[in-house]
C-alpha cells in the first residue's frame, strides 16, 4: 500500500504565502514612513531657512536704524548772537542727538532769551526737540516737553511761573505757544488756562479758552 503524501505540505506553502505577503505588506508601511519623513524634513528645513532669512532681514533694519543720527554730543552749550553782536538765546542740553532729517533730540535743554543787556525769560523741560535750523545755526523751532517751565524775574524781584506739558518756542520772533493746559502763578495770581500764546519781547501772554484765576492781595502785618 502507498502511503499517502503528508497533507501538510499545502498548509506550509499557505503560510509562506502568507509571510511573503505580510513583508510586502511592511515595505509598502516603510515606503510610506519614509516619505512622510522626508516631507516633514523638508519643511522643517524651510521653516528654518524661513527664521534664518527674516532674522537678517530684522539685523539689517535694526543695523540702518542705529545710524539714522550723524551727530552726538553732551553737556552742550550754544550761544547765539545778533547782527550787531548781541545775545538772542542761549541753549544748554545735557545730551544733544542730531539725525539725517535735519532735527535734533535734546535732553534737559534749558533756553535763556535775552533783551538789552540781561536774560527776561527762562524756559527749562526735560526733553526737547529742534525741528528745523537755518544754515547760520539759527533755530526755526523748538518743541520743549516733559514738565515745561518758563520763569521770569523783572527788576523789582517779582517772580513769574508758567508751567505746562507742551510749548513750541520760535526764538527769531520771540514768541511761542501751546494748546495744553497751563499754569501760572505769580506773587498775587494763580491762573489756570488750556491753551496760550506769548510775545515774549512785547511781554504779553494770551490765555485762549478755560480761564480760571485767583487774585491775591498781599497785606502787611502791624
Amino acid at each position: 500500500m502507498t502511503p499517502s503524501p503528508p497533507t501538510s505540505e499545502p498548509n506550509i506553502a499557505n503560510e509562506v504565502s502568507k509571510i511573503i505577503d505580510f513583508k510586502a505588506l511592511l515595505s509598502g508601511l516603510r515606503f510610506w514612513v519614509v516619505s512622510i519623513l522626508i516631507v516633514l524634513a523638508f519643511f522643517a528645513g524651510r521653516s528654518l531657512l524661513e527664521q534664518r532669512a527674516n532674522q537678517a532681514q530684522s539685523d539689517e533694519l535694526q543695523a540702518t536704524t542705529e545710524i539714522l543720527f550723524d551727530a552726538y554730543s553732551n553737556g552742550v552749550t550754544s550761544v547765539l548772537y545778533d547782527s550787531l553782536g548781541n545775545i538772542e538765546y542761549t541753549l544748554e542740553a545735557s545730551r544733544q542727538v542730531h539725525f539725517l532729517d535735519n532735527t535734533t533730540e535734546l535732553s534737559n535743554p534749558y533756553v535763556r532769551l535775552y533783551q538789552g543787556s540781561g536774560a527776561r525769560w527762562n524756559i527749562v523741560a526735560r526733553s526737547g526737540k529742534i525741528l528745523a535750523a537755518e544754515e547760520d545755526a539759527h533755530i526755526d523751532q523748538l518743541d520743549l516737553s516733559d514738565e515745561v517751565e518758563l520763569f521770569q524775574i523783572d527788576q523789582l524781584g517779582n517772580r513769574m511761573t508758567l508751567t505746562t506739558s507742551f510749548l513750541s518756542l520760535f526764538p527769531e520772533s520771540e514768541t511761542m505757544n501751546t494748546d495744553r493746559e497751563v499754569t501760572m502763578i505769580t506773587d498775587s495770581l494763580h491762573q489756570t488756562a488750556v491753551g496760550m500764546t506769548a510775545d515774549l519781547e512785547q511781554d504779553t501772554l494770551t490765555f485762549l479758552s478755560k480761564v480760571k484765576g485767583r487774585y491775591e492781595v498781599q497785606t502787611s502785618q502791624q
